[in-house]
C-alpha cells in the first residue's frame, strides 16, 4: 500500500499543477499582471494533501477521475487563499510560507488580499465550468465548498484564533478552531467527493468524521514537528503552538485518540477503505 499510495500522491499533484497552471493562465492579462503572479506564487506548490484526499475518497467510491480532477482543483484553489488571508500581519503575521516569503511579503497587503478573493472565484468557477459534472453535481458540490470558507467555516476559525487565546484547559477551543481551520476543506473534499459517488447519509457521516480528524491529527503533526524544529534551533516557540500550550506529552496523546477515532469512522466501509486508512498513517508518519 505504501508504494501505490505513493504513487497517486506523486501522479494527483502533477495533474493538480498543471490544472491549476491552466486556469490561473486562462486569466492572465497584462493590465493585472501583478495580480496574477501573485495568485500564481501562492496557487502553485505544495503537496496537494487535500487534492490527494480528494482522489482517495473518490476511488474508495468508485467516482470517475474526470469529475475528480475539478473538484480536487478547486480545493487547492480555496487553500491556496486561505493561506495569503491567513499570513497577513492583521491575522497571523506569517512572514514565511512554503520556505519562501509569505505573499504579503513580496507582493504587498493590498494585493495578496485581492489574490485570495481572486482566487475563492476561480475555485467556484472550477466546479461550474465542468462538463464533467451535471447540474445537480456541480450544485451540491459547490454549495458544500462554499460553506467551508464561509462564516461557519474558515472565517468562524480564524475569527476565533485571533479573538480567544486558550488556556491549557481549553482543549474545546482548540478543537474548534482546528475542525473550522485546519478540518474544513479535508472535510468538505470528502463531501464534495461523497455526493459525487452517491453515498448514503451514513456513509457521508462516516467521511466527515473521518475527515474532521485527520484535520486533528495534521495539526498535532505540524506542532510537534514545529516544536523539534524550534528546539533544535534553540528558538522560541509561536504561542499558539500545541506544544507549548499542552505539553509534548499530551500532543502526542491527542494525536494517537484522533488517529484511532479517524480509522474507527471507517468501519462502515470495511475492507474497502485501505487506502484511507494508510493516508492517515502517511500523515503521521512525517514525525
Amino acid at each position: 500500500m505504501p508504494n501505490e499510495l505513493n504513487s497517486i500522491l506523486v501522479d494527483v499533484k502533477t495533474k493538480i499543477d498543471q490544472q491549476i497552471e491552466a486556469r490561473l493562465q486562462s486569466a492572465k492579462n497584462d493590465l493585472i499582471e501583478g495580480l496574477y503572479k501573485s495568485a500564481l506564487y501562492s496557487a502553485t506548490g505544495g503537496k496537494r494533501i487535500r487534492a490527494v484526499f480528494v482522489f482517495l475518497v473518490g476511488r474508495l467510491l468508485k467516482v470517475d477521475a474526470a469529475k475528480l480532477l475539478s473538484t480536487a482543483t478547486a480545493v487547492e484553489l480555496v487553500h491556496a487563499a486561505s493561506l495569503i488571508m491567513g499570513d497577513l500581519p492583521y491575522m497571523d503575521d506569517s512572514q514565511l510560507r512554503r520556505g519562501k516569503p509569505a505573499n504579503h511579503v513580496v507582493f504587498g497587503q493590498d494585493v495578496a488580499l485581492l489574490a485570495s478573493i481572486g482566487l475563492l472565484s476561480e475555485a467556484i468557477q472550477t466546479l461550474q465550468e465542468d462538463a464533467a459534472l451535471d447540474e445537480t453535481e456541480k450544485n451540491r458540490i459547490t454549495k458544500e465548498l462554499a460553506c467551508s470558507f464561509g462564516l461557519n467555516g474558515l472565517a468562524a476559525g480564524q475569527f476565533i484564533d485571533l479573538k480567544l487565546k486558550p488556556g491549557p484547559n481549553d482543549f474545546n477551543i482548540v478543537e474548534f478552531v482546528n475542525e473550522k481551520k485546519t478540518a474544513a476543506l479535508f472535510m468538505a473534499g470528502a463531501k464534495m467527493a461523497g455526493h459525487l459517488g452517491g453515498a448514503s447519509e451514513k456513509e457521508l457521516e462516516a467521511l466527515n468524521d473521518y475527515a474532521r480528524d485527520i484535520g486533528f491529527t495534521f495539526s498535532f503533526v505540524d506542532d510537534l514537528l514545529e516544536s523539534r524544529q524550534y528546539a533544535e534551533n534553540k528558538q522560541k516557540l509561536p504561542p499558539k503552538n500545541l506544544v507549548l500550550l499542552f505539553g509534548e506529552e499530551n500532543v502526542r496523546n491527542y494525536l494517537n485518540e484522533y488517529r484511532k477515532k479517524a480509522e474507527d469512522a471507517l468501519a462502515v466501509f470495511g475492507d474497502k477503505a485501505g487506502e484511507l486508512i494508510a493516508f492517515n498513517a502517511h500523515l503521521i508518519n512525517r514525525l
